[in-house]
């Protein structure tokens, strides 16, 4: 598996995902969005059956690595801001026959790539707002983000907003500090001991199968989540 990580992350992750084989391609920082988001991988890039839509801020820096891997790669057609929703456009949560994505911030690059049945919410930071536990499960601490994709027929686990670490911020969201490493095993950046709701995304996880790999000795962290290459 290959996966795309913001580099500013590789100091803290790189030993952690070398150990399970996982090659990282790192992403350079995305120089129009807010400094403190410019490692954040899922809103830099979108992904979707081998092809890529990468935001203009880091567009050169990747295009051969990706195109000598026979991916077709777009320059996503909005320019990104500092400012909410200007840097969500990419940030697209595509699982199995389910992608959750907000329509009013949605780049129009991404539309033709969409597949399966659409779950419309009113999230920008869809794909960090929602961790994936298998093709229609999801984690989420947005009570809007849960009550759509339970109304599409997915199972999902609402756990308290906050308890997640973001530089800058109050606080970060549970997609962004977890992504797959394999089918049946959910890597997330820190521990959860000190999250509420520890037991609760434990259980969850078992139940659909997965088993939690804890990639730092550090509490859980938002990065921005990592895409995987098909």
């Amino acid at each position: 598996m290959t996966l795309l990580i913001g580099k500013r992350y590789e100091p803290i992750l790189a030993q952690s995902l070398a150990c399970q084989g996982i090659e990282v391609l790192w992403l350079p920082d995305n120089k129009d969005v807010d400094p403190r988001l410019a490692g954040h991988a899922d809103l830099s890039v979108f992904v979707s059956d081998g092809r890529v839509v990468a935001a203009k801020g880091i567009y050169p820096s990747i295009v051969n690595f990706l195109t000598n891997r026979g991916y077709t790669v777009t320059k996503a057609q909005r320019e990104q801001g500092p400012v909410y929703p200007r840097d969500a456009g990419l940030c697209v949560c595509a699982m199995g026959e389910y992608t959750i994505y907000d329509p009013a911030t949605i780049d129009p690059a991404v539309m033709p790539l969409l597949c399966g049945r659409p779950v419309h919410v009113n999230q920008g930071y869809a794909r960090c707002a929602a961790a994936i536990v298998d093709d229609h499960s999801i984690i989420t601490s947005d009570a809007g983000v849960s009550r759509a994709a339970k109304n599409a027929g997915m199972d999902v686990l609402l756990i308290e907003p906050g308890h997640i670490d973001l530089d800058g911020y109050d606080y970060g969201f549970i997609g962004g500090a977890s992504f797959k490493i394999n089918s049946n095993t959910v890597a997330f950046t820190g521990n959860l001991d000190g999250h509420p709701d520890e037991g609760r995304i434990y259980d969850f996880l078992a139940a659909h199968g997965q088993k939690a790999l804890i990639l730092t000795d550090r509490p859980i962290f938002d990065i921005g989540g990592a895409i995987a290459l098909p």
